[in-house]
Formats: structure tokens, sequence, C-alpha cells
């Protein structure tokens, strides 16, 4: 596992095998969550980029006090491929059809 840091407010995680997920996140989330002041209003936005890449960050976008997860890996889409998961299951459906 990899824990680059980017600034006060942000950490970038590369994990190598599935059991050192939980552990990984749960320790960036504690992190930033030393390195906030009193006077902060942001939450925590958790990232994950792909299936071994994440980043976990300080956002204005969350409420503090909240961990807010997002992924982007139902956004990618192989090259030609669609872009998000209502665009998959239309794919899949129209398919089907011919």
């Amino acid at each position: 596992m990899e824990v680059p840091s980017n600034g006060i407010g942000r950490l970038r995680l590369t994990i190598d095998s599935r059991r050192q997920l939980e552990e990984a996140l749960d320790s960036a989330v504690a992190e930033l969550m030393s390195r906030q002041n009193s006077n902060a209003r942001d939450g925590i936005l958790v990232t994950r980029h792909d299936h071994r890449t994440f980043t976990v960050q300080f956002s204005s976008d969350v409420q503090r006090g909240i961990v807010l997860e997002q992924d982007l890996r139902l956004r990618a889409a192989p090259e030609g491929g669609p872009r998000r998961r209502e665009d998959a299951n239309l794919a899949t459906a129209l398919s089907a059809l011919c």
C-alpha cells in the first residue's frame, strides 16, 4: 500500500490487495480527521478512481462530520464502451432486441 500526501487535506492511496482496503481507508480518514482544525466546516470525501486507487480529502461539498464515498469506476468506460451505468443497461437492452 502506498499513501503519499498531497498537502494537508488530501491523501492518495494505492491498494495492493482487497484485504488492505478497509484498514487503509479507515486509517486515511482518521489521519485527515486528526489534521482538521476545530473551525473547519468541510467533511471528508473518499473517491475510488479505479480498483486500486483512492483519494481521501476534505471537501466543502460534504458537511463536517460526514464521510461521503463516491465511485468513479461507474463513469469510466473502456474505449468505445458505455460511460454510465444507465448507458450500459440501455446498451444491454438494445443488444437483446437485435
